[in-house]
């Protein structure tokens, strides 16, 4: 179970192991990662001070057998140890402790360069684990060089139709009342100038409502293998609906996995489409889902605008770009949003992929929405997706559209 990072690891003075065993390290974050982290410190006789977390769920509490404190804390008690960033969050949390006047952070990827999986203790499975690891490393070391548009995730909207009428979705599906398809030669179009422009996406992800009611489905992935700047093509589906025909072929391709949300018993053919998968020698994962975060609502808020900040910067999704109808977002909830007509329409948080003709200019643009935004528009009516947000039962039915008021 031999882990071992698929990206170059730079030298620096953070990897100086004896300093560490000598002093030990404080890690930033409590989710998974941050247990992968625990794991492979313990294999390099590093000593863990303690965890810290932007959750206060999690503060004064235990995670792994190791006491979690909050950022304050570090910053009265803890100041002078070094801290290694575990989440996907590092630009923002290194911002926050920046303000805080902690200097001594750091980058955690060469605790993930090699090490052995047995044993971590993790909600994942070991083929999650690596995927979530190869995204981290290339996180970091794509974030480095400077010289290069290095993206990495685009979230492909194919379709607004889903099988499944799930009222805390937070992709908002819930709210549209005449779902449509995305139409072909716009999304094969703005997907052209998009991929022209950045030097390397590291995963392509198809995504809904449903991907499989896509009709063209097989025609997008099809065309997305063509592009040599592309790492991995993820496919989510909700496991209602079978693939069969031509189509298993396409999806036979080791650039390519599905990703099964398993809800239950409304995820009616989940063992199903996992026989089928696994017949036709196609990769796949399934998740099984019982909890969401109340995301889903579209509200206006009344909070200072450095609340509004906070909650961009802890969000999970503040990097998830996103094409719906031939506009790149920053975030799925924005995409959406906007197109349902549900908050004002914000031109610097979006871009018209179809409307440049110079390539430089756009990729100057994909760049500042990309990694330069401090927050959205779209934030100020969006409850966040931070760990402080509660949770909600997964996947609860609604039988007809939800309304809301549009504001143009």
């Amino acid at each position: 179970m031999l882990y071992s990072s698929p990206f170059h690891i730079s030298e620096s003075k953070y990897q100086d192991y004896d300093h560490y065993q000598k002093r030990g390290v404080i890690v930033f974050g409590t989710g998974n990662l941050g247990a992968l982290a625990l794991h492979s410190l313990k294999q390099k006789n590093i000593k863990l001070i303690c965890f810290v977390d932007n959750n206060t769920s999690n503060w004064d509490k235990q995670f792994k057998g190791c006491d979690v404190i909050s950022p304050e804390k570090l910053k009265s008690e803890y100041k002078d140890y070094p801290v290694l960033i575990c989440s996907l969050n590092f630009k923002y949390i290194k911002r926050q402790l920046k303000s805080l006047g902690i200097e001594n952070v750091y980058d955690c990827d060469f605790l993930f360069s090699n090490f052995d999986l047995k044993g971590a203790q993790t909600t994942w499975p070991i083929d999650r684990c690596k995927v979530q690891l190869d995204l981290y490393n290339y996180s970091i070391t794509s974030f480095r060089d400077k010289t290069k548009l290095s993206i990495n995730s685009l979230d492909l909207v194919l379709t607004e139709k889903c099988s499944l009428k799930c009222k805390d979705c937070s992709n908002l599906m819930q709210y549209y009342a005449k779902p449509i398809d995305e139409d072909f030669n716009q999304l094969i179009s703005s997907l052209d100038k998009f991929m022209d422009t950045v030097d390397y996406v590291y995963e392509i992800r198809l995504i809904g409502g449903e991907p499989f009611m896509y009709k063209r489905i097989d025609e997008v992935l099809k065309k997305i293998l063509t592009y040599k700047n592309c790492g991995n093509i993820i496919v989510y589906t909700n496991g209602t609906i079978i693939p069969k025909g031509d189509k298993l072929k396409t999806f036979k391709n080791d650039k390519i996995y599905f990703k099964i949300s398993d809800y239950g018993s409304i995820s009616r053919n989940v063992e199903k489409l996992e026989k089928t998968l696994s017949e036709n020698k196609i990769h796949f994962i399934t998740e099984r889902i019982t909890r969401w975060q109340d995301c889903a609502k579209i509200e206006k808020f009344d909070r200072p605008i450095e609340v509004t900040k906070q909650i961009f910067g802890n969000c999970c999704v503040n990097e998830a770009l996103t094409l719906l109808h031939g506009k790149l977002y920053l975030c799925p909830f924005a995409a959406h949003a906007e197109n349902l007509h549900a908050i004002p329409r914000s031109p610097e948080d979006s871009i018209d992929l179809l409307k440049f003709e110079n390539k430089e200019i756009l990729k100057n643009n994909i760049r500042k929405l990309a990694f330069e935004k401090e927050y959205l528009e779209a934030c100020k009516s969006c409850n966040g997706r931070d760990h402080n947000v509660a949770n909600v039962d997964a996947a609860v039915q609604t039988k007809n559209p939800i309304s809301y008021k549009k504001v143009f």
